[in-house]
């Protein structure tokens, strides 16, 4: 059976309509199995930013998990920060992390995704009800990589992006691991990125509670806008990402993966729920890049003088890529050594994805480039850093689940 592991936005409406929704595919293969979440904030926390994550209280959470359970769905909670700031070296940040496990386990979670191996052994050791999900930011890639975690205590492995067009190594990794693996079926990063080591440490502590009035300290758009403009400026970079389409799960199934995880906190429930028929369906007609997230482009849309652009399209045409995948499945492409021998990105960009204006598209690439240049170059005032933090807290504070 495919097993998906999806986000929650904490509604209850969500779990109604996810319910309706593995009752409609009952005899398709496929089944939504586990919620994943976390608290907005924590001194142990997960590896997204306050701002974009729902506020629940400990009594909304516990109801939530217990709602999900009565229509047979696991609850998993993120702990995949890369760093605690070594707080959990310290009596007091021990502490803190058994009563936040007591508090998981006496709620009914079943498992719990990590990502600093220090942890996968304390919760392992001390909290053997919680099951130890090794999150995708244990960038686990290698063989090695697997062994390693599953001797510290992962009883699950969710394997770092870059593999999954991997095939080899899939194949090889499932005949070989004693727990089992999952892949993310619609990241949106660069492929063989080196900046996502630390995006993932800055993003995580835009949550961390230890630091600055509890949501985290907030951070430019260094990162986004790096990698968005390398997207426009070439548009093979969209299909070098290693997404995976609904239509191509059973290339997965046949290496031996049968745990996929949609990514997607943040995102309220109805798409959440779209991404989830997509997938149980095997079947999407439209935009690929819908079911990747937000249009992050769209955040450079002012131009600097008081006017902002239109928004401009990106079009990935989901039918017109039938059989780009397969050429992975079926050879073994070194796309670590680059892309100047093989050109089969570049080719399929041609056939199935278009801009909606290229006019356009180039005036975006000079606002992110000018952008990118000014966070770089200019050193942000003390005023512009505390309204920075006033923002990031407005943020954060709208997010509260009623």
């Amino acid at each position: 059976m495919r097993q998906f592991t999806v986000p929650t936005p904490f509604t209850p409406e969500f779990l109604d309509q996810l319910a309706e929704l593995n009752s409609e595919f009952a005899g398709s293969g496929g089944r939504v199995l586990e919620l994943y979440g976390s608290f907005q904030e924590g001194a142990f926390n997960s590896a997204r930013p306050a701002k974009y994550l729902p506020a629940v209280s400990r009594e909304q959470f516990q109801r939530h998990v217990a709602q999900a359970r009565d229509q047979g769905i696991a609850f998993n909670y993120l702990l995949n920060a890369p760093s605690y700031s070594n707080h959990e070296y310290t009596h007091a940040g021990r502490t803190e992390l058994a009563e936040l496990l007591a508090f998981l386990v006496d709620s009914g979670v079943t498992s719990v995704t990590v990502a600093v191996p220090y942890l996968v052994e304390i919760i392992h050791a001390t909290a053997p009800r919680l099951e130890v999900v090794v999150s995708t930011i244990g960038y686990v890639g290698a063989l090695a990589g697997i062994h390693q975690y599953c001797e510290a205590g992962g009883a699950r492995i969710v394997l770092d992006v870059e593999v999954n067009r991997d095939f080899q190594f899939l194949r090889a990794a499932c005949e070989e691991s004693p727990v089992p693996l999952e892949i993310i079926v619609n990241p949106v990063c660069l492929s063989q990125c080196h900046f996502k080591y630390n995006h993932n440490c800055v993003a995580a502590l835009g949550s961390q509670s230890l630091l600055r009035g509890g949501v985290g300290v907030p951070y430019n758009q260094y990162y986004l806008n790096w990698c968005y403009l390398r997207k426009l400026r070439s548009e093979s970079e969209f299909l070098k990402s290693p997404w995976v389409r609904p239509e191509d799960l059973h290339l997965y199934e046949a290496t031996g993966i049968s745990h996929f995880k949609i990514a997607g906190r943040g995102l309220p429930g109805p798409e959440i729920l779209r991404l989830c028929r997509s997938y149980l369906a095997r079947s999407f007609s439209g935009n690929l890049l819908d079911l990747l997230g937000w249009p992050h482009w769209l955040a450079f849309r002012d131009n600097g003088d008081g006017t902002r652009l239109p928004p401009l399209e990106v079009i990935l045409d989901n039918r017109a890529l039938d059989g780009f995948l397969d050429f992975f499945a079926r050879t073994t492409p070194a796309c670590r050594l680059g892309c100047q021998r093989c050109g089969h990105c570049q080719a399929w960009s041609e056939k199935a994805l278009r801009f909606s204006d290229e006019t356009l598209r180039q005036q975006y690439i000079n606002n992110m480039d000018r952008n990118l240049r000014h966070l770089v170059e200019a050193i942000p005032t003390a005023l512009q850093t505390a309204a920075s933090f006033a923002q990031w807290q407005q943020q954060a504070a709208r997010q509260v689940i009623k």
